[in-house]
Order: C-alpha cells, then sequence, then structure tokens
C-alpha cells in the first residue's frame, strides 16, 4: 500500500552554511556547558544536604548522589535552629513587600506618563535623583530610628513603598499605549482612574507580575536590613538565619548517634539550610518567569 504520506525531498530542504552550522554548534555546546556548571553546584548542595559524615570522609566531602540518605540535617534545622519562624517571617514580609512595591509604583508611573501632569520634569528629576544617590547607612538608620521602625516587622516594609526603578518601567509601558485606546475612553467620559484601571492595567500585567517577582526575589533574599534594624530573634528572616548558620565554624556533634553513618555535620545542615531557604523562589519562578521578556520590553519600542 502506498503511503499517504508526503515527505519533503531531500534536495528541497533548506541546506545551512557551513558557518551557520559552526555557529549553531558552538552556541549549542556553550548553552550545554552553561547549564552543567548551574546544574552540578545545585545537585551537590542537594546531595551533601542528605550526607551523614561518614560517607562524605569515605567520599571526600563530594557527594552529589548519596548512597545511605538521612534527613538528619532537615531534622536539625526544623526544630533546633529557629528556622521554621524564620519562614514564616520571609513569607509574611515577601508577599506584603510586593504589594506595597506595586501599590504606589503603578499609579505614580502612570501619572508621570500623562503629558499634562504639572511640574512633570521636576517629579522626574526627583525620583531619578534618589535613584542615582542614597542617603547612605547611617542616615537611614536614624531616619528609620525617628519613624520608630527599629526592631519592627514594618521595617521591612515601609521602605520598600514606591520603588523608582518600577516607576520608571511602568511610565515607559504606559506611554506606549496607543493614544486611541485612551482618547475613545475619554469620549466614553471616563476619569483617569477609570482610564488606568480598565485600560491601562489590563495590558500592563505581564510587566506587573515582571516586577513583582522582581521585588519578591529582593525581599525573600534580603539579610542585611535584619543584620541592621532588628534585634529580637522572633524577627529573624530565615535567609538571616541561614547566614547565620553558613558562618558557623564548629562541627561538634548536633545530634547523638550511634554510628557516624547515620550523624550529620555542620556542613550538611548549611547545605539543608540552603535548599529549604530556596524552594520558595524556585516554586514561583516557573509561573512567572513567561513575563521576564514581555514585561521588561512591552513598551519600550513605540511604532
Amino acid at each position: 500500500m502506498r503511503s499517504n504520506i508526503h515527505t519533503t525531498p531531500r534536495s528541497n530542504r533548506i541546506k545551512m552554511s557551513k558557518e551557520e552550522l559552526i555557529y549553531q554548534i558552538v552556541i549549542s555546546t556553550i548553552l550545554i556547558l552553561v547549564l552543567i556548571c548551574c546544574v552540578i553546584p545545585f545537585l551537590y548542595v542537594v546531595g551533601m544536604s542528605f550526607t551523614s559524615e561518614g560517607e562524605m570522609i569515605d567520599r571526600n566531602y563530594f557527594v552529589i548522589i548519596p548512597r545511605k540518605p538521612i534527613v538528619a540535617a532537615y531534622n536539625y534545622l526544623i526544630n533546633y535552629t529557629g528556622f521554621l519562624g524564620g519562614l514564616k517571617i520571609s513569607l509574611i514580609r515577601t508577599v506584603l513587600g510586593v504589594i506595597a512595591a506595586l501599590a504606589l509604583s503603578v499609579p505614580l508611573g502612570y501619572a508621570l506618563a500623562q503629558e499634562g501632569l504639572p511640574f512633570k520634569k521636576g517629579f522626574m528629576l526627583f525620583f531619578i535623583v534618589t535613584m542615582i544617590i542614597s542617603g547612605g547607612l547611617i542616615p537611614t538608620y536614624m531616619l528609620m530610628n525617628k519613624l520608630h521602625l527599629l526592631n519592627s516587622f514594618w521595617v521591612y516594609i515601609v521602605p520598600g513603598f514606591a520603588n523608582t526603578y518600577a516607576i520608571l518601567v511602568v511610565k515607559l509601558f504606559v506611554e506606549g499605549i496607543p493614544r486611541d485606546l485612551l482618547e475613545s475612553a475619554d469620549l466614553d467620559g471616563a476619569n483617569e482612574i477609570q482610564k488606568m484601571m480598565k485600560i491601562a492595567l489590563p495590558l500592563l500585567k505581564p510587566t506587573i507580575c515582571a516586577l513583582g517577582l522582581f521585588a519578591a526575589v529582593t525581599h525573600w533574599n534580603d539579610w542585611f536590613n535584619t543584620a541592621v534594624y532588628i534585634r529580637e530573634s522572633k524577627l529573624y528572616t530565615a535567609q538571616y538565619i541561614v547566614r547565620n548558620l553558613l558562618n558557623q565554624n564548629t562541627s561538634a556533634d548536633m545530634m547523638s548517634s550511634i554510628s557516624v553513618y547515620a550523624k550529620m555535620t555542620s556542613r550538611s545542615m548549611k547545605m539543608a539550610s540552603v535548599v529549604v531557604g530556596v524552594i520558595p523562589i524556585l516554586c514561583v519562578y516557573p509561573f512567572l518567569q513567561k513575563y521576564f521578556v514581555s514585561g521588561m520590553y512591552t513598551g519600550s519600542v513605540k511604532g
């Protein structure tokens, strides 16, 4: 029986030139090497977090896939370091921090994009100068003290309101919206708030998601504010606890055990803290990654 499937004749297929073939091979090789360089360290951290002291010694402290995995490091991390409390603080901080970062940035960016805004150049100059030049650590500490934010959870949230970078990105996007859409809304009697809510925000979704993810990563990874402004352990973030664990040099027997092949070390505990600390971002990033390119470049090209 003759097949009905039509195949493209070999002679009609597009042939790559020698230069293009070499280019594809080089690019593919580079990407594979970059992938290996990213994946192997992560697998090493995960593997070491499940490795006992005895197996580390046997395998010269380089384990990617442990022969006999143990969970002693995770048990110690959860039950004896206060990490769960820090994880709760980090989660709440990240959620509220993202909301705070977008709550004022989006309306301010929309307002700065309006041609009839009074003192528009002055506002732009103010935002750009404050983005480039900061007050420094000591003046910022004094300001937090005057605002009674030291040793307070809100020291994580209040300084993050109205991010200048997010304001400028939103401004560029809104300026790229076709004027016909806004003029048609004017004919229907819509005010500026209605135009922002009904026209700009739906089109701004990729940008909002990208900026929100940037803010989430910043809040989640930050430990410096905790070190400077917080003294109460109940307000420590997960990343600050991880930092303290990574700076520990002692490798005492943190758990009683009969055999070294069921005993963890400080190294496995540190690796476990890194794994647990990165899991939330790994869970969120794949769902928002697609908005990176569209969110950052939408509105940047007019035509």
